[in-house]
C-alpha cells in the first residue's frame, strides 16, 4: 500500500521550508489537532498513532504541549522520517517517540492505540478505504481519529474557486508563481482531492463514526471521529 512519495533529501527539505505557504492555516490546524485530541482522551500517558509522520510537525506540537503522551511515527519516506527524527532529539524527547520506517500495514495490527493523526496525506492516498481500515484495526474503541486533507470536487465550481485563493495565498506568501503551477498539474495524478461525501462513507465502513468537521481553510478540510465499538472489547 502506498501512503506516501518516496520523497528523497531535497524534496523533504523544501517541503519544510514552503509546508507553511502552501496550506492556509498550517500552525492552526496543528493546534487545533491537539485540542481535539485534548478534548477527546480520557487516561493519563496515552498513545497516540502518526501516520504519515513526515517532517514531525504534529509530533512537535504534541510532544512539547503535552508531557505524558506517547507517540508513535510511521512514514515510509527515510528522508522525511529521519528529519522527523532530528527535529525529536533536538527535545531530548526520544524516549516517548516509537519510529516505523515503513506503511502501516507493516505495523502491528494490535489495537493497542488510543487515537490517531493523519494529516495531509490521504490526498496521496488512492486506495483510500484499505488505508483507512488498516488505522481503524489499530485503535480501541472509541478511540478518536483525526484527519485532514485536501478536499473538494475537482471539476466543480467552489474547488476552482478555492484553488485561486490558494494561488493568491502562495503568491502573498512569496512563493514563486511555478510553485502553484506545480501543485496544480499534480492534481488528479499523484495529489487526489478527497470529495468530503466520499471520504465520510469510507470512514463509515472502515469503522468509524460520529464524524465532524474540526477545521477548514479554503481547500484544506479537517475531520474527528471515533473509532466504534469493537465486537472483541465484549469479550
Amino acid at each position: 500500500m502506498t501512503e506516501n512519495q518516496d520523497w528523497h533529501d531535497p524534496v523533504a527539505e523544501s517541503y519544510a521550508a514552503t509546508i507553511a505557504h502552501k496550506v492556509p492555516g498550517y500552525q492552526l490546524l496543528h493546534e487545533l489537532t491537539i485540542d481535539v485530541l485534548e478534548t477527546e482522551l480520557k487516561g493519563t500517558a496515552p498513545r497516540i498513532l502518526t501516520v504519515g509522520a513526515g517532517g514531525g510537525e504534529e509530533i512537535i506540537n504534541m510532544l512539547q504541549r503535552k508531557e505524558d503522551w506517547l507517540i508513535t511515527g510511521v512514514d515510509p519516506s527515510s528522508s522525511m522520517l529521519n528529519m522527523a527524527k532530528r527535529r525529536v532529539a533536538q527535545l531530548q524527547v526520544e524516549a516517548r517517540v516509537t519510529w516505523h520506517e515503513t506503511s502501516l500495514d507493516k505495523v502491528s495490527a494490535e489495537p493497542v492505540y488510543d487515537a490517531a493523526v493523519n494529516l495531509l496525506v490521504i490526498h496521496f492516498v488512492e486506495k483510500r478505504l484499505p488505508f483507512l481500515k488498516e488505522i481503524a484495526r489499530r485503535l480501541q474503541s472509541d478511540a478518536p481519529f483525526v484527519l485532514a486533507f485536501i478536499g473538494g470536487e475537482m471539476k466543480s465550481h467552489a474547488f476552482q474557486q478555492e484553488l485561486h485563493m490558494l494561488s493568491l495565498f502562495m503568491q502573498r506568501h512569496g512563493l514563486e508563481k511555478d510553485m502553484f503551477t506545480s501543485f496544480q498539474n499534480r492534481l488528479g495524478c499523484s495529489t487526489h482531492p478527497v470529495p468530503e461525501e466520499e471520504i465520510r462513507e469510507e470512514l463509515i465502513e472502515a469503522g468509524f463514526e460520529d464524524i465532524r468537521p474540526y477545521f477548514q481553510a479554503g481547500m484544506i478540510k479537517g475531520l474527528v471521529c471515533k473509532r466504534g465499538h469493537r465486537e472483541a472489547d465484549e469479550k
